[in-house]
């Protein structure tokens, strides 16, 4: 089955969802709701709280696994190492372009959800 939201990888919904719109409507609807939190504690990161927001962008990183968004969970995944490692610079020039594009896919997201929920 192929949902056609830029952003999820249609291999990996069907792979782990075996195509059950269903149970992507479920977890994702827990996506949208929590997101909005999570993007915030990003957003507020220096370099005096890189071990929670290595914890927090981890957190994060699993939840657009649960959703099949692989390139958001790609781009966490290097965050969570750069601020495991302590690198500051690292995550400074990578978060934003993270939000960013996280702000497109909740939109792409938000815009599929209110469609099919």
């Amino acid at each position: 089955m192929a949902l056609g939201i830029t952003g999820i990888d249609e291999a990996k919904f069907n792979d782990l969802m075996e195509g059950d719109e269903e149970l992507f409507i479920s977890v994702l609807s827990l996506y949208l709701d929590k997101t909005p939190s999570v993007v915030s504690k990003l957003e507020a990161v220096t370099i005096k709280t890189l071990a929670d927001y290595a914890t927090t962008v981890h957190g994060f990183k699993g939840a657009c696994a649960n959703i099949c968004a692989e390139d958001a969970r790609k781009m966490a995944y290097s965050l969570e190492l750069k601020a495991k490692a302590r690198d500051w610079d690292g995550v400074e020039a990578e978060n934003a372009p993270f939000l960013k594009y996280i702000d497109g896919l909740m939109l792409n997201l938000k815009d599929w959800y209110e469609k099919h929920k």
